[in-house]
């Protein structure tokens, strides 16, 4: 394979923790046709649980306390990612997910142990100081795991205009209008989800006119109508159907065609589940696989032919052909080793 080629290829870019001494981000080239991936080198992120990218430039959180929570930025140049800078999120203890609003080039992280929100502006790339942070309050059900606010994702509508934030300690998710230097307005709406379900992960369809939000605790996934800023629930179905009280659901997205959603689940189960979504949105369970220990973060790939699961406790990335007939997962057998991998992506 030639140098042209390698830099033709759509790179796997996989986020880790780094406990065991591996460096945080790891980049492979990953073959379309095939479905493999070959190592190309490293970057050293600690912590580094989830990235976000925006044409040339890669942002990675790291999911750290105690004042080290910071988010890092990258430039890509002749293939290969190199630092730009890192800025702390200060009070937002552990970082786990963050999003890039292209319109205000801003940065936005959801800091689950300060179960507050960070927001970042950025100049060609390079972060700026923590322009906003803006904390929650509150507490449901579950005294483990609810006791004080969690935010766990930060999510922007399609159309950019509207930051949603999933709160998993609250029962919560929070919606903010988004100003036009990427500031969040402060005054916001509370979109109540049901008692002890802790939301988790939530996706759009590409109209924007449904939203799917995977619940945590309860390992049901809600279907709403979308109007405006406004959640109407239309549906909830079960992704963990296993007889354990203690569940644990981890991840969910939508087919790059939109015809399928796949939500994981993980402690109770290890599984990735296989919804079909139907002409009015709601959702039919079809599939599930099982999969390696803790499959915390999955993606598809760019054609929607592959999924890849990240399994954080195996140390290991599996690698699925994906039958978008009847939504069946098969796995290749092509397993990516890195040391707890925790979140993908391909681009």
């Amino acid at each position: 394979m030639t140098l042209s080629t390698i830099l033709l290829l759509p790179q796997l870019i996989i986020g880790s923790y780094t406990s065991k001494g591996n460096p945080g981000i790891e980049v492979f080239n990953w073959d379309a046709k095939t479905g493999t991936a070959t190592k190309s080198y490293s970057l050293t992120v600690p912590q580094a649980s989830y990235q976000a990218i925006s044409g040339d430039y890669l942002f990675s959180v790291s999911e750290e306390g105690d004042g080290k929570a910071s988010v890092s930025s990258f430039q890509r140049r002749n293939g290969k990612y190199g630092a730009i800078n890192t800025e702390f999120s200060l009070k937002g203890d552990h970082p786990c997910h963050l999003t890039y609003r292209e319109k205000s080039k801003t940065i936005y992280t959801a800091n689950y142990t300060g179960g507050s929100v960070s927001v970042f502006q950025t100049a060609n790339g390079r972060l700026k100081p923590l322009a906003q942070y803006i904390a929650y309050t509150g507490s449901s059900l579950n005294k483990d795991r609810q006791n004080s606010a969690h935010a766990h994702m930060v999510a922007l509508s399609p159309d950019q205009n509207t930051l949603f934030v999933t709160d998993l300690g609250s029962d919560k998710v929070y919606v903010h209008r988004i100003l036009a230097d990427g500031r969040l307005a402060e005054s916001l709406q509370e979109i109540n989800i049901t008692p002890g379900n802790g939301p988790r992960h939530i996706r759009f369809n590409a109209k924007g006119d449904r939203a799917y939000l995977l619940n945590e605790l309860s390992s049901d996934v809600d279907v709403f109508a979308v109007k405006g800023s406004q959640l109407e629930k239309i549906q909830s179905i079960p992704a963990d159907t296993s007889a354990v009280k203690s569940k644990g659901s981890a991840d969910i997205h939508i087919s790059p065609n939109g015809k399928w959603l796949l939500a994981s689940n993980r402690i109770s189960s290890n599984q990735v589940v296989v919804f079909k979504i139907e002409a009015d949105g709601k959702l039919t369970r079809v599939f599930h696989q099982n999969v390696a220990k803790i499959p915390r973060n999955f993606t598809f790939d760019l054609s929607g032919k592959f999924v890849l699961v990240a399994s954080q406790e195996e140390d290991r990335v599996q690698v699925f052909s994906f039958d978008d007939t009847n939504g069946s997962l098969r796995d290749l057998h092509q397993d990516i080793l890195v040391k707890s991998p925790v979140s993908l992506l391909i681009r």
